[in-house]
């Protein structure tokens, strides 16, 4: 065969194979995963309904990188397959801007290469950049780019691949914060387009798109060795293939996924592993707490930290604190006490996103930032919002009269309109008041009692509120009483006349 000849056939398997590896590229990245329009995901995941930290969205900072190893790294398709390995994988925070992580990406790949029986070597470099959500890590454009040589029969094929890929809504492939058990739902157009060239031989452009719709599990948290260390980890599943990923919040990213997917065109088969980490220090350490962080819309909810220098551990006083939820558009401001510390109450808006998990209406990070001066720093945590109904205004039952001095049970109940577990609130009407009690399974009778320590006419008033904060209107019940107990007249009567008291003593005695 002439080398002409080989050059005109070996083109279009050349590009499918370059293709195909390329692909393989895309679905490793820790921040996006895609394989022919299939995501490969990989998400974070908390451990209990309440959102600990340990499963809240990462902060990434500028100068954060980490650098991964894939191998082995094998696909096969009718005509070709390759085995090799991707080396010095790495994905580096190079710029935050306009609520925007810019992700450098970098990597070489070689090994094997078999093109209708011709075993060749092949050897790229890989770049790119890819642009990631800051409140909930969502893919924005990611550009990869390939340059290398495809060695067949000792002829060198030098060749040059170009890729954009987006989707539409955004990629969120990460439902913060998660926990063990949840399932999310992931569905998204995904597109991409670009150009392949072998030089001098072989030119071609692409543009595709497909839908892609499947549901992601949380399954476990567990301990992964990898050679960056040990971390526990969250494993994630896909509906649709033997694909596995695992998480670790002390990372923010990927530890260690696998790929193992096979059908009558391709099989594909990669261990990608971590293998350093460096995380930076922002010039201002900030720290956010939420709270509730899960809640119906509208309730109030208290966002609340401290600011401190990096370099010295001060507290930044008078820092000018900017708070916003991208999701929702909403934006509040306030400063740093002496002390560092800052709060500000909010009413949480209705948040919706594209990753449905239960009754979430949606989940997005709410960003803080401080300035003092030159100096910056910024903090995400997770708001979610929750589709709630209030509970049914409670029922009262107990004593209407009484006398003062003497404890009365009273019995609450309220139905929840969705079977959430219920507190209550007590206002006895007499200048005290319960804590929230709870919490009670919706519809279960709660008995409290109380005494009343003076006469008088009392309104009793409760309220009821579900797990997500949604509360009730208030029950009341009217109570009178007008009568003093016995024990409370006699103890007041021993003691304006104690000389009774010493004579009745010593009658008992005799």
């Amino acid at each position: 065969m002439s080398q002409n000849q080989l050059r005109k056939n070996l083109g279009k398997i050349i590009f499918v194979c370059v293709l195909c590896f390329l692909f393989v590229c895309i679905s490793t990245l820790p921040v996006m995963s895609k394989n022919s329009g299939q995501c490969f995901v990989a998400s974070s995941v908390g451990s209990t309904r309440q959102r600990s930290e340990g499963g809240d969205i990462p902060t990434w900072s500028m100068g954060d990188q980490w650098v991964y190893k894939v191998d082995p790294l094998y696909f096969s398709t009718p005509n070709a397959s390759f085995s090799g390995a991707i080396q010095n994988f790495k994905q580096k925070v190079i710029g935050m801007t306009d609520g925007w992580y810019l992700i450098e990406i970098t990597g070489q790949i070689s090994g094997e290469i078999i093109i209708n029986g011709v075993l060749g070597q092949l050897a790229g470099q890989i770049t790119g950049e890819s642009s990631i959500r800051v409140s909930d890590l969502a893919e924005g454009i990611t550009e990869l780019h390939s340059q290398g040589t495809i060695t067949l029969l000792f002829v060198p094929f030098p060749y040059e691949m170009n890729i954009v890929t987006s989707s539409s809504p955004l990629l969120e492939l990460y439902d913060f914060p998660l926990f063990v058990g949840e399932q999310w739902q992931l569905a998204c157009m995904t597109s991409f387009s670009g150009s392949f060239i072998v030089q001098g031989v072989y030119e071609q452009s692409f543009n595709e798109s497909q839908w892609f719709d499947e549901i992601a599990t949380c399954i476990q948290k567990t301990s992964i060795s990898v050679p960056a260390g040990i971390y526990e980890c969250y494993e994630v599943g896909r509906s649709r293939s033997e694909n596995q990923a695992w998480y670790s919040t002390d990372v923010g990213n990927i530890v260690q996924s696998t790929v193992d997917q096979s059908d009558e065109n391709i099989t594909v088969h990669l261990v990608l592993s971590l293998q350093s980490v460096d995380s930076a220090v922002q010039p201002i350490t900030i720290s956010e707490d939420i709270s509730p962080a899960m809640v119906a819309p509208g309730v109030s909810v208290v966002v609340s930290g401290q600011a401190i220098s990096s370099s010295s551990g001060n507290p930044i006083q008078n820092g000018v604190i900017s708070l916003q939820i991208p999701a929702t558009g909403n934006n509040w401001s306030t400063t740093t006490n002496s002390a560092g510390y800052y709060s500000i109450i909010i009413d949480a808006p209705t948040i919706s996103d594209d990753t449905l998990s239960g009754r979430e209406t949606g989940s997005g990070g709410v960003i803080v930032h401080c300035t003092s001066g030159s100096l910056f720093g910024y903090r995400v945590k997770t708001l979610t919002t929750v589709h709630d109904t209030m509970p049914a205004v409670p029922f009262v039952y107990g004593p209407t009269q009484g006398r003062i001095g003497v404890s009365y049970p009273y019995t609450f109940v309220s139905t929840d309109p969705e079977n959430d577990e219920v507190f209550y609130f007590i206002d006895w009407g007499d200048g005290t008041s319960s804590s929230w009690l709870g919490p009670s399974a919706s519809d279960e009778n709660v008995t409290v009692s109380h005494t009343f320590q003076k006469k008088g006419n009392y309104l009793i008033r409760v309220k009821a509120r579900d797990v997500y904060y949604a509360e009730s209107d208030w029950g009341t019940l009217e109570v009178s009483m007008p009568k003093t107990s016995q024990s409370s007249f006699l103890l007041h009567f021993f003691e304006r006349f104690p000389l009774i008291v010493h004579i009745l003593k010593r009658f008992i005695i005799n």
